[in-house]
C-alpha cells in the first residue's frame, strides 16, 4: 500500500502544481498549461494501474499513463521557449510525425502485438503491475525518448554556450531537469524496478518549469515592443527585474550603452563608471524614492537628444516585477510627425500580431480539446461498464471516483474550449424555443445534490406569473445559472444558497428575466471584485486553494451574459456572503405561465438499472477508426436487444451497407482514407435500400457551430464524445422500427 500511496501523492502533487501555476503565473502559455495537464493525467494513469484489479483495467490505466510519453516533445518546445531559440519548422514537423506514430502504436495496446506482444497482471507489494513482452512499437518508443531527451539537452547546452540573452539560473534549472530525466530513465532500465520513478520525475520537471516561469515573469515584460523595434535605429528599450538585474534589451541599446554587451542576463554587474549605471540605475533609484510609477525626461546624450521614460511593471496581485526603460531620438523636431506615424504603424503591427497569436492559441486549445475528448470517451464509456457489471464494492467505489474525476476533467476542457471560442470571437448564441420551468428544473437537479452533500439549504423561489414558453439559447442560459449556483455551493461552507427567479415584461414579446443567486459563503473583498471576472483569476487564492476549477467560470459567464445583451452584477460582504444578479432579455412565444413551479429531484444514478431498447429486428452500424470507441458503443448497448455491426473505416462501411439493411448508422467524422462526410456522400449515391438510412455524426469535434456543420452536410443528427448514454438512447429510440417501438 505504500507504493500505491506514492502514486496517489504524485498525482495530488501534480494537480496542485497545475492549480498553483494557473493561479500564480500571470503570463500564461497554452503550451505550459498542456504540459502540466498531461503530467496530471499521466500520474493518474500510474495510480489507476496500481489500483487495477483486472487486465482490462490495467491496460486502460496503462494507456492513460502513456500520456506522459508525449511530454518529451512538450519539454523540447518549452526549453526552446525558455532559451529563446527558434526551432526549425522541419524539426517541429518531424517531432509531430514521430509522436503521431507513437500515438498510433500506444492505441494498439490490448488489440495488437505491435506494442506489447503479451501482457498480464501480477502483484508486487500490494499493487498491480503489468508484466509484458515488448514488441517493436515499444522499441520505437524507447528510441524516440532517447532522441527527444538528447534534443532537449542539446538545446540547453547550445543556449548556455551561445545565447548571452539566456539567464544562467534558467540554464541551471533546465540542466537539472534534463539530468533528472536521464538519471530516472537509466535507473529504471538498469535496475528493472517494478515501481515507476517516472511520476516523481514528472513532478521534478514541472516544479522546475514553475520556478523558471515564476522567477522570469519579467523576461517578456517588453517583448512585444522589443520584437517590433529589434533593428530600428534611434530607439532603446531595456527591461530590468525588481532587483535591477538586466533582463532584456534591443539591438540599438548596445549602441547607446556599450557596457551592456559585457553584462550577463539576470545579473546586475554593471560597470560603476559606465553611463548606464550613472544615468539609468540612479534614475530608477530616484523614482523609487519618490514612489511614482513612471517618469519621463529629455536627456542630451552625445550629439543626440532622447525623450526617455522609466516605468514600473506589475504582475499578479499588484506585485512589482520590474522596470522598462524606453528612449527615442528626438533630435530633429521636424521628424516628430514622421516618428509618430511610424510608431502608430508599428503598434498596429503589434496588435495584428497579438490577434494572430491569440487566434493560433485558441485554435490550438480547440484542437487539443478535440484530441483529449476522444480518449475521455473511452475512459467514460468503459468506466460506466465497470459500474454496471462489477459486483465488487471496492471496484465500483474506485470506478465512481474515476467517473467523478472524468466529469471534472471534461468540465475543465469545456471551460477551456468555451474560453478559446470567446477569445477567437467565435462563441455563438443559438436561439430556439424552450420551456423556462423545465430548464430551471434541470439546473436545480444539477445543483441540489451538491448542496445536500455539504448539508446546505437550497432555497428556490420562482415567480409563478413568468411566461414559460421562451425563445433564446437555453443551453447558454442554463450554463450561466449552473456556473453561478456551482460557485455559490463551492464557496459556502455552512448556511444556505438562495436562487430567485423574477422578471418584468418589457413589451408583449419580450420579458426581462432576473436571476438572483445569494449565498452565506466566504464573501469577496471589495478590492477583489474588479478582478472577479478576469480569466484564470481566483480571488483570495490562499483561502480558496482547496476549491476545484480553472478560474474561467465567471469570465465565461460574464461573456455569455454580454453576448445575450444582459447584465451581471455582484454585491458581497467579506466573510458573510455574496449575491450575483443576472438580467437577461428573452423573447416570449405564448402566454402560458410557469405557474406553481415544482422541484423534481432525480434519484442517485443506479448504473445497473438503465433504460434499454428491445427491438430484435433493429440493426445499427457503428463506424469509427478507433477500436476502443467501437468497444465503448458495443458495451453501452450490450443490455439492449438490437443488432450492432461495427467497422473501422468508411470503405468497410460501404461494404456493410451493400449487404444489410440498417435502421441507423453512427458515423465518425475524422477517419483515414475516407472520412465520415465522404462516406455519407457515397451512401447517398447508392441505389440500394440504405440510400436514405439516417446517419448520425459521432465525433469529438465540439467547436462552435459543429452541430450546424454536420446537419448542413447531410447528417440527421449529432452525438459528441464522450458519448452520453441517454442521448444515444434518444437517437436510437427515434429511429426504432414502429412495430417494436418502446423502451424497457
Amino acid at each position: 500500500m505504500a507504493i500505491l500511496a506514492y502514486y496517489i501523492v504524485c498525482t495530488i502533487v501534480s494537480c496542485i502544481l497545475l492549480y498553483v501555476m494557473l493561479s500564480v503565473i500571470k503570463q500564461k502559455n497554452a503550451l505550459h498549461i498542456m504540459f502540466f495537464m498531461f503530467i496530471c493525467i499521466a500520474n493518474f494513469g500510474y495510480t489507476a494501474l496500481a489500483a487495477s484489479r483486472s487486465l482490462e483495467e490495467a491496460l486502460l490505466a496503462n494507456k492513460i499513463s502513456y500520456v506522459g510519453a508525449f511530454l518529451p516533445m512538450l519539454i523540447i518546445l518549452t526549453n526552446a521557449q525558455f532559451c529563446k531559440i527558434k526551432l526549425p519548422t522541419a524539426f517541429k514537423a518531424l517531432l509531430l510525425v514521430l509522436n503521431l506514430i507513437l500515438l498510433y502504436l500506444i492505441n494498439t495496446i490490448g488489440f495488437s502485438p505491435l506494442y506489447y506482444k503479451t501482457a498480464a497482471i501480477d502483484d508486487y507489494m500490494g499493487i498491480t503491475y503489468l508484466t509484458k513482452e515488448y514488441g517493436p512499437g515499444h522499441n520505437f518508443y524507447l528510441g524516440l525518448i532517447i532522441f527527444e531527451t538528447l534534443a532537449s539537452a542539446v538545446i540547453v547546452v547550445y543556449a548556455l554556450l551561445k545565447k548571452k540573452y539566456t539567464a544562467y539560473k534558467t540554464m541551471i534549472y533546465l540542466t537539472i531537469g534534463v539530468v533528472a530525466t536521464l538519471v530516472v530513465f537509466f535507473i529504471e532500465r538498469l535496475t528493472k524496478m517494478e515501481v515507476e520513478l517516472i511520476p516523481f520525475s514528472y513532478i521534478v520537471t514541472a516544479l522546475i518549469y514553475f520556478i523558471i516561469s515564476y522567477n522570469t515573469q519579467v523576461f517578456d515584460v517588453s517583448t512585444g515592443i522589443i520584437s517590433i523595434y529589434e533593428k530600428k535605429k534611434n530607439y532603446v528599450c531595456i527591461s530590468l527585474n525588481r532587483s535591477l538585474h538586466l533582463m532584456d534589451y534591443n539591438e540599438h541599446s548596445v549602441e547607446v550603452f556599450p557596457e551592456l554587451a559585457t553584462v550577463r542576463i539576470d545579473t546586475d554587474q554593471y560597470p560603476k563608471d559606465g553611463t548606464f549605471y550613472n544615468l539609468i540605475i540612479e534614475w530608477i533609484r530616484e523614482l523609487e524614492r519618490e514612489d511614482v510609477n513612471a517618469q519621463e525626461r529629455i536627456i542630451p546624450y552625445g550629439e543626440n537628444i532622447y525623450r526617455a521614460s522609466v516605468r514600473r511593471r506589475f504582475g499578479g496581485r499588484g506585485r512589482l516585477i520590474g522596470y522598462v526603460i524606453e528612449m527615442i531620438d528626438d533630435t530633429e523636431l521636424q521628424n516628430n510627425l514622421q516618428i509618430m506615424v511610424k510608431t502608430n504603424e508599428d503598434l498596429k503591427m503589434a496588435e495584428s500580431a497579438a490577434v494572430q497569436a491569440n487566434q493560433a492559441k485558441s485554435e490550438f486549445l480547440a484542437n487539443m480539446s478535440h484530441e483529449i475528448r476522444t480518449p475521455i470517451n473511452a475512459i467514460v464509456g468503459m468506466n460506466e461498464m465497470i459500474l454496471r457489471e462489477s459486483a465488487d464494492a471496492n471496484i465500483t467505489e474506485y470506478a465512481g471516483y474515476i467517473s467523478e474525476a472524468s466529469s471534472s476533467l471534461l468540465t475543465l476542457i469545456n471551460d477551456i474550449l468555451d474560453f478559446s471560442k470567446i477569445e477567437a470571437g467565435k462563441l455563438e448564441i443559438v436561439d430556439g424555443d424552450y420551456s423556462l420551468s423545465r430548464m430551471l428544473q434541470s439546473a436545480y437537479q444539477m445543483i441540489n445534490s451538491r448542496a445536500m452533500d455539504k448539508d446546505l439549504g437550497f432555497i428556490v423561489n420562482v415567480d409563478s406569473d413568468l411566461p414559460d414558453s421562451l425563445y433564446g439559447d437555453e443551453n447558454r442560459v442554463k450554463q450561466i445559472l449552473v456556473n453561478l449556483l456551482s460557485n455559490a455551493v463551492k464557496y459556502t461552507r455552512e448556511g444556505s444558497v438562495f436562487f430567485g427567479v423574477t422578471g418584468r415584461m418589457i413589451n408583449r414579446e419580450t420579458v426581462e428575466l432576473v436571476f438572483e443567486v445569494k449565498d452565506t459563503g466566504i464573501g469577496i473583498k471589495e478590492d477583489d471584485i474588479e478582478r472577479l471576472f478576469d480569466s484564470f483569476e481566483r480571488v483570495d487564492s490562499k483561502k480558496n486553494r482547496d476549491v476545484e476549477g480553472t478560474g474561467l467560470g465567471l469570465a465565461i459567464t460574464k461573456s455569455l451574459t454580454d453576448k445575450m445583451h444582459g447584465r451581471l452584477e455582484v454585491r458581497s460582504v467579506y466573510g458573510r456572503g455574496s449575491t450575483f444578479t443576472v438580467t437577461l432579455p428573452q423573447k416570449v412565444t405564448d402566454d402560458h405561465k410557469v405557474g406553481e413551479w415544482k422541484k423534481t429531484i432525480s434519484p442517485e444514478t443506479d448504473y445497473k438499472d438503465v433504460r434499454v431498447i428491445h427491438a430484435p429486428s433493429m440493426r445499427i452500424l457503428v463506424v469509427d477508426d478507433n477500436p476502443l470507441n467501437l468497444m465503448v458503443v458495443k458495451k453501452l448497448l450490450s443490455n439492449s436487444v438490437i443488432k450492432v455491426d461495427v467497422t473501422k473505416s468508411g470503405k468497410e462501411a460501404l461494404k456493410f451497407i451493400d449487404k444489410k439493411k440498417y435502421d441507423v448508422v453512427l458515423m465518425d467524422h475524422f477517419m483515414p482514407e475516407m472520412d465520415g462526410i465522404e462516406t455519407l456522400d457515397k451512401i447517398r449515391e447508392t441505389t440500394g435500400e440504405n440510400k436514405d438510412v439516417p446517419v448520425i455524426a459521432l465525433t469529438a469535434n465540439a467547436i462552435s457551430g459543429s452541430r450546424e456543420f454536420y446537419l448542413d452536410n447531410g447528417f440527421q443528427g449529432y452525438l459528441s464524445k464522450p458519448i452520453s448514454y441517454d442521448e444515444l438512447m434518444d437517437i436510437l429510440y427515434k429511429y426504432q422500427p414502429d412495430e417494436e417501438r418502446g423502451v424497457e
